[in-house]
Order: structure tokens, then sequence, then C-alpha cells
């Protein structure tokens, strides 16, 4: 009898460094804690940490896989367009991103009811919806139709999730956007840099609206950053060879990046989730004829040898740990973004000018001109060439190419449905009312 009672109340003991959802966020301390965990999804290996930057740039025609081989062939795939839904990168990237979702909902849900101070609560409110917001940005460019979950779902519940439209996904982005950018601080305090900020906030607005093709708020909701950038107090431009591979904690350049720590307390990024070149699988396939001579930005990115990793993410290594950032948005992409978009509004507005010149010039690269580019179409391929340049290896060339309809030119005879890739089988196994939750042609 003893020894059966012992028993029954050592199998009921929980782990005493364990918490459950009820017991952990009910005070600041337990909010705080769960924000953490926000910032944390995103540096997984589904996400910042390795996927993103195969479907963001594999996909494209920056990089090149020469081991076709390599884990089954599913990075080879997303390059050849022969994806299916069985795919595991694609997986584990939808599961990523709803991880960072689920962990945001739980912040969003509780946060009401903590007595502390409101300021506090606001600005941890603010950064939930920003990991949230970025969470399906990144969603409805890789899937286009998602479930759009906005509280922390019991299991039942979540097999009833049927995918909301694109338009719809993209409304509570916005919505979630204009509310983090009014809770945020524009700055933190050196200990606590790397958190979102009102500047990260509106800057992926900006960002949002460009992927909508709507330029006139693209301009207005980025102006403001803008000006902070030619002002150089809190951010500004910043050659790239001074900001990474090591800068990129302190640079003024970075708006928002996902950040890692080496030191074996899992915060870091493996060292080949940088592009880095085993057995000649990454190829970096920019052509190095595209940047003009002296352009400060072509080291960065030259072909790497076995063994090595690019220069723009060749931060030291220890242990297979590496603590490179993954730069998010940065004041020259809020520049360029701005650009195109004076310029889709109409042509040869000066500020579009400056704008480009400005991430022109801090690469070491001529000044364009009206003499130059004399149309819009001419600025349209200009901007598109120097986010090209850029923001290269930054996961955002495919969805560039994509956005900006030059599939058909780039990737000739690669279907058009293959812009979006196939919803993951795994997830629709999931789901009750499976009818049109796969994308068309897959």
């Amino acid at each position: 009898m003893i020894t059966a009672t012992s028993c029954k109340k050592f199998l009921d003991l929980k782990p005493l460094d364990s918490y459950v959802e009820k017991s952990f966020y009910l005070d600041e301390k337990g909010l705080q804690g769960g924000l953490v965990t926000c910032y944390d999804a995103l540096q997984s290996d589904s996400l910042y940490g390795n996927n993103l930057l195969t479907l963001g740039e594999l996909r494209g025609d920056n990089l090149i896989d020469n081991d076709p081989g390599s884990g089954a062939g599913v990075r080879n795939q997303i390059e050849v367009f022969s994806e299916t839904s069985a795919n595991s990168i694609l997986s584990s990237t939808w599961m990523g991103n709803y991880k960072a979702i689920y962990r945001c909902n739980i912040i969003l849900d509780r946060a009401p009811e903590i007595s502390m101070n409101e300021d506090i609560k606001s600005q941890i409110i603010g950064q939930a919806k920003f990991i949230r917001a970025l969470s399906y940005f990144n969603l409805v460019r890789i899937w286009g139709n998602v479930p759009l979950v906005l509280k922390v779902q019991k299991t039942e519940e979540a097999r009833q999730n049927t995918r909301a439209t694109t338009a719809q996904v993209y409304q509570q982005v916005i919505d979630d956007l204009k509310d983090a950018a009014v809770k945020l601080p524009p700055t933190w305090v050196a200990a606590q840099r790397g958190r979102a900020t009102s500047f990260a906030a509106n800057s992926l607005l900006g960002k949002v609206y460009l992927y909508q093709k709507k330029f006139d708020l693209v301009a207005t909701t980025l102006q403001p950053v803008v000006a902070a950038i030619y002002s150089g107090t809190t951010l500004a431009t910043v050659p790239q060879n001074q900001t990474f591979p090591d800068n990129l904690k302190t640079s003024k350049d970075i708006i928002f990046a996902v950040q890692y720590l080496m030191g074996g307390v899992k915060e870091f990024v493996n060292q080949d989730n940088r592009y880095r070149n085993n057995n000649n699988t990454n190829i970096i396939n920019i052509p190095q004829s595209l940047f003009e001579t002296g352009d400060n930005r072509q080291a960065l990115v030259v072909s790497t040898g076995t063994g090595a990793r690019p220069g723009k993410f060749n931060s030291p290594q220890l242990n297979n740990e590496t603590s490179g950032d993954f730069p998010v948005l940065r004041t020259t992409d809020v520049l360029l973004m701005y650009a195109e978009a004076l310029n889709e509004t109409a042509y040869g507005d000066a500020e579009a000018f400056k704008a480009l010149n400005a991430v022109r010039t801090n690469a070491n690269a001529s000044v364009k001109t009206p003499a130059l580019l004399t149309s819009q179409s001419a600025f349209r391929t200009a901007v598109y060439l120097e986010r090209r340049l850029e923001l290269a290896l930054e996961a955002d060339r495919w969805f560039d190419i994509v956005r900006t309809n030059q599939m058909s030119v780039i990737f000739p005879g690669i279907p058009a449905f293959r812009s979006l890739y196939p919803v993951p089988q795994v997830e629709i196994d999931n789901i009750n009312n499976k009818s049109g939750y796969q994308n068309d042609g897959y």
C-alpha cells in the first residue's frame, strides 16, 4: 500500500523547472518570458536559421545547389521547381511560422488580464503583434491563402480551420503592424537592442503595401523612416563591408534582425546554415559583372570554395556554432522600396532618385541621373537590379521575382502556379474539411 501511494504521488508530480500555460503567464515576469519565446521561434532552422534562406534564395537565381542528392533531394526539389506537398522543408517551415504565431497568440490572449505597468504591457503586445505580422507575411508570400489563427486554439478547433484569402491575411498583417507601430518605441536601450521598434513596424508595413502594389501608401508609410535614415541619428546607411559579417548587432543600417548567440545555450545558428559550401553544395551564382568596379558589396557575395561561407555571413564559428545574425529589414531596403514606390506613382520624382542614389553611394557605385534613366521603365529596371545586388542572400530574391512579375522572364517554361509553394500534405491530413486546401496545380 505504501509503495502504491508513493508511486502515485511520484507520477502526479510535474518537473520543478517546467511550466504549463495556466501557471506561467500570470505576471509581468511570465509575460516577458513568453515574449522571449516569440523571438526564439524566429531563430529556428525552420525559419531564419535555414529554411527561409532556401525558399527565398535557392529558389531564385542567386544560388545553386550543386549536390542534388543531399538530404534526400529536398533542397534540390526547391531549386528545380519539382517540390511536392511531401517536401520536409515546406512542412517544417509551415510549422515554424505557426509555432511563432501560437506563442504570440498566447501573449496577446493573456496580456489584457495581467496587472502590471501599462506602458510595458503595451510594448510587449506591440512586439508580439510585430512577430505575428512578420510570420503571416512570410506565410502569405510562400503559400498565398493560409489559415488565419488569431487566438490559442484547442485541437478540435484547429481541425476546423479553413484557409483565409490572401487579402484577409494581408489585412490582418496591416492591422497588427499599425497597432505595433503605435505601441513600440523608436529605440531600445543598448541591452535590449534587437527588439522590434516602431521603425521596424513601419518598415515592414511599407513592405506589405509594396507587395500589394499600393504605392501611395508605401511612400507615405516609409517617408518618416526615410527621414530618420537621412538624419543619421538612430538609423543610417552604413557600407555593407562595415555592417557584414560581424557588426549586425550594432550597425545603424539594421532596422530588425534575428539575433543569435554562441556559447552552447542553443541560441546559435549552425555554421552550415549561412550558405557554407560543403562539397560544393552551395554555389553563389550572382554574376560578378553586375557589380561596378569598386562596389563594396561585390566581395561579400563572390562564389566560395569548399568549406567556406560567403563573406556576407562569414562570422566566426566555434564547434559548428556561429552568432551571425540574419537581417530582416535594413535601411537600404527601405530606401529602395521608397524609390520604387515614388517611381511607380510618377516618373521623375527627385526624391526617388535621391533614395536610389543614397543606396548606390553607400555601395561606392556611380550616381544615376534622369539623363541615364530616362523613363519610368528604365528607373524600375534599375531599382530591381539594385535590390538584387543590395539584398543578395537575404532571403528576398525569390519573392521579389514573383511580386515584380519577372518569373516568366527569369525562369521561362516554369508553370505560373509554381509562384506559390504546395501546402504540406501533413497539414491537409490534419484538417477535417480538406476541400480547397491545396494550391492550384499541385
